[in-house]
């Protein structure tokens, strides 16, 4: 995540001390996520060779995308496994790369579903993103950062990051555990009024990501621009200052939805 806030644990373990599991907390390790193949025992069951998960990926409408509490047959409460389940309510069908899985094609109105890694070992520093059409590339994408299954109380520490762009709005949800807290950043402007020096076009010219030109320094005209939306961090030292409270948080969880155009 973002490497650094060297003294983010400290204050935010102060806070989650004697909290609720929807508390603050930040990872500091940053290794911006790659894409590998299936080889750390990822949920691809019933999924086609593109990578979709056939149960879900039907090709709907935006409106007709599952509800985010909903049951999803690839995922089980306490089944020991930590599962992301990749959720499309974009209006066009969607690309899913991140961290140590297999990338996944989405269906507008569909989802994908896959197992991260047992419920019990540490995952560190994992990114998801995803993108409609010509990839922007990297560091042009909206991500949702976790830390899985830490040592203090088992806490999964997560976060939408704005620290190098936006291009899809999103939404992230713990599964089942009703007292942490969702994150979401679902306001098209973050995109459409993206100031003159972050847009990013595709080679037709049509924006498709919104990219800080600094990712260090809070008051670039981006970073101001992302400051709209307090569930995302919108530079790299955006913890919690006075009233303006940490994009981070930190939930015992399990199992989790990550929402692309919620």
């Amino acid at each position: 995540m973002q490497s650094q806030l060297k003294g983010t644990f400290a204050i935010l373990f102060s806070i989650a001390i004697g909290c609720s599991a929807d508390d603050a907390g930040q990872n500091p390790d940053d290794t911006r996520g790659s894409d590998s193949d299936d080889s750390n025992g990822n949920n691809t069951r019933g999924s086609n060779d593109d990578g979709n998960d056939d149960r879900g990926d039907s090709d709907r409408g935006d409106t007709a995308a599952p509800p985010v509490d909903g049951e999803y047959p690839c995922r089980a409460e306490a089944d020991g496994t930590t599962t992301a389940v990749f959720i499309n309510r974009c209006a066009s069908a969607l690309e899913v790369r991140g961290s140590d899985i297999e990338d996944a094609s989405v269906a507008a109105g569909g989802f994908v579903c896959r197992d991260l890694g047992t419920s019990a070992e540490t995952l560190s520093a994992k990114r998801y993103w995803g993108f409609i059409g010509e990839d922007p590339g990297g560091e042009h994408h909206t991500l949702a950062e976790f830390t899985f299954n830490t040592d203090f109380n088992d806490f999964d520490w997560y976060n939408i990051s704005h620290v190098d762009a936006h291009n899809l709005t999103m939404q992230i949800v713990p599964f089942d555990r009703p007292d942490c807290d969702t994150l979401i950043c679902d306001d098209p402007a973050l995109l459409a009024e993206c100031p003159e020096v972050g847009r990013y076009t595709d080679g037709e010219g049509a924006l498709i990501s919104c990219v800080s030109p600094d990712r260090d320094n809070p008051t670039s005209p981006v970073a101001l621009h992302f400051e709209s939306c307090d569930g995302a961090y919108a530079w790299s030292g955006d913890d919690q200052n006075g009233d303006d409270p940490s994009p981070v948080r930190a939930c015992a969880g399990e199992d989790w939805a990550i929402v692309f155009c919620p």
